[in-house]
């Protein structure tokens, strides 16, 4: 059975379940395809573009505290990506 899945997982379970983050170019192409930049991404996070840069480039991941930040922010780009292409694709069928 895995442990975490099921209610009353602990603490430190839940954390590290939202520390989890995508593959580096999945990363990298989430923020260009919402059209943040480097710069505004790590402001947004409290760090420095160049670190934001070697998150997406196989550099030293984040933190557990910066990981879930980063995967908060990711989750929410994403889905302004997929809104977005989903109003292309409903005009694109218009």
């Amino acid at each position: 059975m895995r442990q975490g899945t099921e209610a009353g997982a602990s603490p430190l379970a839940e954390l590290l379940r939202a520390a989890q983050l995508p593959p580096v170019a999945e990363r990298r192409r989430i923020r260009k395809e919402s059209g943040v930049s480097l710069r505004r991404m790590a402001e947004e996070l409290g760090v420095t573009t160049p670190t934001v840069h070697n998150w997406e480039n196989d550099g030293d991941g984040p933190s557990l505290e910066n990981a879930v930040k980063y995967r908060r922010l990711l989750d929410q780009l994403a889905a302004i990506v997929e809104d977005r292409q989903a109003d292309d694709d409903e005009q694109a069928a218009s």
